[in-house]
């Protein structure tokens, strides 16, 4: 009788086991997950309890099936944590595609590394990630961990769709708050798709997505985080690194930030501010004060990370970095702000998104947001910005790392949303003068002067420091369409008042015209053929952004040998469109050259997927009058 239960016991445990493996199977999938899929999220369960203003445990699972090598990214089995953040759990298991546990990945197996790079001075900061090589395809990854954390100010947000090529079968995101905290949250883009839910009760959120296919990735489309659904989640009262703060709105949270990260850091020594003021003597004009000051940061100081202080968010004090002639971010924005003040240039410490999509700061929820730090000068009509960390950088210039979008503005009253410079595609202008001569068997031989503006200048200023041999490099790079392209001299002038970037250069390429008998066929637009056409989706999913519009003038004299007539030139063209203009012409002057003049808007914008078959279309129409054909004839 005892051997017969054993045998039961024994059966009734492998029948059990078999049919919790048989979950991981990724036979079972349906055909809804799997399509357009590099990995699919088989179930995604997260518990966040808030216990106290300064106490939130989060507990976390994970079962992820990835089909093929481009979906190994998409494991994310990898923990963030420092000193404030106790792990509690942390394990991993691997299935193959029948549901067989293949590998069991205990905490002390997890690779353990410092989470900053080499460029950082010095940070607690770290990550457990696990180190797994997949020997077949598909496979199935189980990530759990739980972690009690004493930093409240950072709560988890809930993104059902992480990936791009990614279906989710089911997610859900819990946050329960036991404490007098008050658990706000922001939701948006919850019309994207379908099976996305989200319910609210006293003290508690449930946020659920079940069946969500793949996206596929579609040019032009923007941040995910514009289109796919997500929440945010804060507390009105919470704690960074032993520091209690409350904010529900952008005003509070400024003036939190301002007296408990910023307010009182600004000295320096007698030494340097008798300098500041050496420097800056006789000079009234705020402006030109403030060049002085910026160039005096960028003369004396170098960027390096230094992640201390709470959380990582505060300034180390302007006395440290005026003595050891360094700083992050944070440091040296509050620096260049406290020798302002000493020439009495007002300014306010401003925290962006950083990065060369524009990532807004969200304006209607105020949170614990941003990546980055800049310089605000406020003035009546168009404020200045200052990217601090970058020792070449034109004064007032910001680029696509920071340019337009929403920042929170710093200041002892509080803070502030605003919007930093825009660049209108009129702005980011670039002109190509150049003069090219047709030789017989084809070939050209040409001068160029390039001016370039806006972010066209942003692309471009760093090249005079470039070698011989990389300028070189790059030039072929960019007119990769010029066979045997050879760049026979070159220089660069940059003018940091006007922000303006010129280049001038000699080159030769061979066989550039088409030879058809005695005919040449000549393509006109020899310095600017590098607009692409996107891609055409029958059912596009996403909507569109044209993140940065920009304008191009062309003017080309060609000169032809005295055997060489023009046969025909194209008749001018001129296209119009809500998405921006171009037009060409071809002028034939007394002295039998060809001036050829092209010129190219492209407007910015945020369009919908509708509108994407029209934009297709005229890009199409400009790429096709580029390549508009001169026809010439040799006499001999």
């Amino acid at each position: 009788m005892h051997k017969k239960l054993t045998i039961l016991f024994a059966f009734f445990f492998c029948t059990k086991a078999y049919f919790q493996n048989f979950d991981y199977q990724s036979l079972v999938l349906d055909e809804h997950l799997t399509e357009k899929a590099n990995s699919c999220i088989r179930k995604s369960s997260t518990l966040i309890t808030i216990e106290a203003q300064d106490k939130v445990i989060e507990q976390h699972t994970q079962v992820i099936t990835v089909f093929n090598k481009y979906g190994n990214k998409d494991v994310d089995a990898f923990l963030h944590y420092d000193k404030n953040v106790i792990v509690k759990k942390l394990e991993a298991i691997v299935y193959d595609k029948l549901g067989k546990e293949i590998k069991k990945i205990k905490k002390s197996d997890f690779r353990d590394v410092s989470a900053v790079d080499g460029g950082t001075l010095y940070s607690d900061s770290r990550v457990y990630y696990m180190d797994y090589t997949p020997l077949d395809y598909p496979y199935t990854v189980e990530f759990t961990y739980e972690t009690k954390n004493s930093n409240t100010a950072f709560i988890k947000p809930w993104f059902p769709i992480q990936n791009y090529y990614q279906s989710v079968a089911s997610s859900k995101f819990e946050i329960i708050d036991n404490s007098d905290s008050k658990i706000r949250h922001h939701k948006s883009n919850f019309d994207f798709t379908e099976g996305v839910s989200i319910e609210e009760s006293e003290g508690r959120i449930i946020c659920t997505a079940n069946n969500l296919h793949a996206i596929k990735y579609e040019d032009y489309s923007p941040t995910r985080s514009v289109y796919v659904p997500q929440v945010w989640f804060a507390l009105t009262k919470f704690t960074l690194e032993g520091v209690d703060g409350q904010a529900s709105n952008w005003q509070e949270m400024g003036k939190w930030q301002y007296e408990e990260l910023i307010s009182g850091r600004d000295k320096v020594s007698g030494e340097t501010k008798r300098e500041i003021l050496l420097l800056t003597s006789g000079v009234d004009d705020p402006i030109e004060k403030a060049k002085i000051v910026y160039k005096y940061v960028q003369d004396n100081t170098r960027y390096i990370s230094v992640q201390v202080g709470i959380g990582g968010w505060q300034p180390i004090l302007a006395e440290d970095v005026d003595k050891v002639k360094y700083g992050d971010c944070k440091g040296l924005t509050n620096y260049t702000k406290a020798l302002l003040k000493i020439a009495g240039v007002d300014s306010n410490y401003t925290i962006v998104s950083a990065g060369p999509e524009k990532d807004d700061l969200n304006k209607d929820f105020a949170s614990m947001q941003g990546n980055h730090v800049i310089l605000q000068i406020p003035m009546d009509n168009e404020n200045i910005w200052l990217e601090c960390t970058n020792q070449d950088v034109p004064f007032g210039f910001i680029g696509t790392g920071t340019d337009d979008r929403n920042v929170l503005v710093v200041n002892q009253t509080g803070g502030k949303i605003e919007r930093t410079l825009v660049y209108e595609p009129e702005d980011n202008y670039q002109k190509i003068e150049s003069k090219i001569t047709i030789l017989e068997n084809g070939a050209i031989q040409g001068i160029a002067h390039v001016t370039s503006l806006g972010t066209q200048f942003g692309q471009k200023f760093s090249f005079e420091k470039q070698s011989d041999k990389d300028a070189i490099k790059r030039y072929k790079s960019y007119y990769s369409h010029l066979k045997s392209l050879n760049i026979e001299k070159f220089d660069f002038d940059r003018d940091d008042n006007e922000i303006k970037f010129e280049e001038n250069f000699r080159f030769t390429a061979d066989n550039y015209c088409s030879k058809f008998g005695n005919r040449f066929i000549l393509v006109p637009n020899v310095l600017n053929q590098v607009l692409s056409i996107p891609d055409k989706y029958k059912n596009r999913m996403t909507p569109f952004v044209v993140s940065r519009g920009f304008f191009d003038e062309d003017e080309i004299e060609f000169a032809f040998p005295e055997t060489f007539n023009i046969e025909s030139t194209p008749k001018p063209i001129n296209i119009e469109s809500k998405y921006g203009r171009y037009s060409s012409s071809f002028e034939v002057n007394t002295d039998g050259k060809l001036l050829y003049k092209r010129s190219m808007l492209l407007n910015d914008g945020e369009y919908t997927k509708e509108e994407y078959a029209d934009f297709r279309a005229f890009l199409i129409s400009v790429n096709k009058a580029d390549q508009s054909k001169v026809v010439l004839n040799n006499k001999t």
